[in-house]
């Protein structure tokens, strides 16, 4: 019961989460036809940019803290007020910080410069901020449902944000034709909307106001994000701003579209996966068979990003040319190596449950920062000469580094008992049957058989004998009620119950006697 619950929650998590992350793949071939790949690559820039805000502010930590006081308080009270102090918290931080970024947009463009000419405009970088802004206001109370496993509640909150989303882009790119500025205009309206009626939603229902304790345990526990998560903003996106110095704004657009395919892995893998486990993992930390425990759950969704992976690997050149067109050639051959740099990433996320449990998030700072430098380097090293595929690769090493320093240090304050063999045997499969495909023809039979591959990947790991005799055992208990739910017929209608006859005690009657109803009814007849 508990590992269906887990998985429907999961499904609905993954539900919402792709919606959530939609705009960024869903809306991609309405860019790739509409917006030049300058254009494209202008939307890359600008909105790494105004990620890069979203960390100055704290959106990431707050979230985070959010959700770890959330879950470790001891009433529902306390509950009310971990979310009010994070609200205001972010209220105070978004008007006074985001006021300071939207003033000094027009320096931060003059840094972006092709041919002495600005590639963005001010306008644009702060139509883009505000965004940024408007989201959280969404995000938080989205974050408390979480917290609160109300997963059917979040779906239908997502899935209205998300049909929102889509008509505004449409109406702004196509019909009004905007370009960029439609892209950011939609973003900040909807997220607008929803977050100011999510959040009166919240603050509205009865509690406790914020307290200093809960204000200073919070920015205590957000703060070491700040340095912490500009370095893994540098990790993830500074490839980004490196080809647009060395190869110029069209090549970053290409580069953005095969990263946003290599993205979606995670988004249909580990992300819904994570959200439950995130709401339950503080819990399991107190059991007593812990290591155990996260050990199996890191396994389970590391295979989960593994056949996901396997598909976009596979159908990285179908996939390009479905998002994209003929204006993005060479986007296809980065989304392999990204996918691996999301495995890594992913790998150290699910980690990182080691700080949050001990709430030892300082520890992180130490280790981004290492990785941080180690791939700044890559970057100088790789993308002059290589390009794109060179800012591929330095994300994967760069990873690869975060998840082994993060694997380490997470050992020494909560130990967890790994299944590095399982881990590893699973990879060799995945990474054999990409190999596989390389060598079939670009034709049409050889996307079945790419099809074939990718469903021979969950069978070779069950003939191999690397799922545990307890997961084969939910497989089969799965098999058998599925099986069971076809096989059911409907119970024939059974005849209505035959009525007892009804006795009339007639006093009249000698030794008063008793008389069926109907023998009464028939004196009359």
């Amino acid at each position: 019961m508990e590992n269906r619950s887990f998985f429907r929650h999961a499904l609905l998590y993954g539900l919402g989460s792709v919606l959530v992350q939609a705009g960024g793949v869903v809306l991609v071939p309405l860019y790739a036809r509409w917006l030049r790949p300058d254009d494209f690559g202008a939307l890359e820039v600008l909105g790494r940019c105004a990620e890069m805000a979203g960390t100055l502010l704290l959106i990431g930590g707050l979230r985070q803290g959010l959700m770890t006081f959330y879950q470790q308080s001891k009433s529902d009270a306390e509950r009310e007020q971990v979310f009010r102090s994070t609200m205001a918290l972010l209220v105070v931080i978004s008007v006074v910080g985001g006021g300071l970024i939207m003033a000094l947009a027009g320096p931060v463009c003059n840094l972006f410069q092709s041919g002495g000419w600005p590639i963005i405009s001010a306008g644009l970088m702060r139509l883009a901020v505000l965004g940024v802004l408007m989201e959280p206001l969404a995000m938080m109370p989205l974050a408390l449902l979480q917290a609160r496993v109300e997963s059917a509640l979040f779906v239908i909150i997502t899935i209205s944000q998300f049909v929102v989303r889509i008509a505004l882009c449409v109406l702004f790119v196509v019909v009004l034709q905007w370009g960029v500025a439609g892209v950011f205009t939609a973003t900040a309206l909807t997220c607008g909307s929803y977050g100011v009626g999510l959040s009166l939603r919240e603050l509205c229902r009865k509690g406790a106001w914020p307290d200093r304790e809960h204000l200073m345990g919070l920015m205590r526990f957000a703060l070491p994000f700040l340095p912490g998560a500009l370095g893994f903003f540098i990790l993830q996106h500074g490839d980004r701003f490196f080809l647009l110095r060395c190869r110029g704004v069209a090549a970053v657009g290409v580069y953005g579209l095969g990263y946003k395919v290599a993205l979606t892995v995670a988004t249909f893998s580990v992300a819904p996966l994570y959200m439950v486990w995130a709401t339950r993992m503080y819990k399991a930390a107190e059991e007593p068979d812990a290591p155990q425990v996260f050990g199996r759950t890191f396994t389970r969704i590391m295979s989960a990003f593994m056949l996901v992976g396997l598909a976009a690997c596979l159908f990285q050149d179908e996939a390009v040319r479905i998002l994209g067109d003929a204006k993005y050639p060479g986007a296809a051959v980065i989304i392999a190596p990204v996918v691996l740099a999301g495995f890594f990433q992913a790998a150290a996320a699910l980690m990182d449950a080691g700080f949050y449990v001990r709430r030892r998030t300082g520890l992180k700072l130490y280790i981004t920062l290492a990785s941080t430098v180690v791939i700044l380097v890559l970057y100088v090293v790789l993308i002059p000469t290589y390009g794109a595929m060179g800012a591929a690769l330095a994300t994967v090493a760069g990873f690869a580094f975060l998840a082994v320093c993060t694997w380490k240090t997470t050992q020494r304050i909560f130990p967890v008992e790994y299944e590095w063999g399982r881990l590893v045997d699973l990879m060799g499969l995945a990474v054999g049957l990409w190999l596989v495909s390389r060598f079939l023809p670009a034709t049409g039979w050889a996307i079945a058989a790419k099809g074939a591959l990718w469903l021979s990947w969950p069978l070779l790991v069950w003939m191999c004998g690397l799922p545990s005799s307890e997961e084969k055992e939910y497989v089969f208990a799965a098999v058998r009620q599925t099986w069971a739910r076809l096989r059911r017929k409907p119970a024939p209608a059974e005849p209505p119950p035959s009525r007892a006859p009804v006795v009339l005690v007639i006093p009249e009657c000698t030794g008063e006697e008793a008389v069926p109803v109907e023998a009464v009814a028939s004196g009359f007849r």
